[in-house]
């Protein structure tokens, strides 16, 4: 009887567990959707405290970091983006609009004009703290077919779903 219990109040904290990131899931993607249905941009003063203190990094969830990671740091294209993170191109794509609303841009180089000095200046520890989890260089240092310790941040499955390909979105 101690054993089923003991199942019982593991299933239970799981499903809790569960219950809570697919509600925060939920949320964000409310978020994501009211941003990308509006025509809404950052303000000038939201846009000058992302360029000099990082509010908008800290913003951002662990999937809206490695996707912009990928993107502005790894040169990938939506569609390999949407494949690394298991996910469709919409949604990946729904990852980087956040990301570009945040920043009040989508254009890639004032977005890594902005960033790379804060990500400079930010030490690892911060910056894994406002990511969730991911390194600031982890982009960078991902090694195609390696395994990835931070998958679980921006991946449901346990597999690295990417293999590099030249797919265009």
């Amino acid at each position: 009887m101690e054993g089923i219990m003991s199942n019982c109040d593991s299933c239970s904290a799981e499903i809790k567990a569960l219950k809570a990131e697919l509600t925060a899931q939920i949320d964000e993607l409310k978020t994501i959707i009211k941003f990308a249905m509006s025509d809404t941009q950052a303000t000038p003063s939201q846009q000058v405290a992302s360029l000099t203190d990082g509010s908008a990094l800290r913003l951002m969830t662990s999937k809206q970091h490695a996707a912009m990671q990928m993107w502005l740091f790894g040169g990938m294209r939506i569609a390999d983006i949407a494949r690394r993170m298991g996910c469709s191109r919409n949604t990946a794509r729904l990852h980087l609009k956040a990301v570009w609303v945040k920043m009040g841009t989508d254009d890639k180089a004032e977005i890594s004009a902005r960033l790379l000095p804060i990500l400079d200046e930010v030490t690892d520890a911060e910056y894994s703290e406002w990511s969730g989890g991911l390194p600031k260089n982890w982009a960078a240092t991902y090694v195609e077919g390696g395994t990835d310790p931070y998958l679980n941040l921006y991946v449901k499955s346990k597999e690295d779903s990417y293999v590099g390909g030249n797919t265009k979105s």
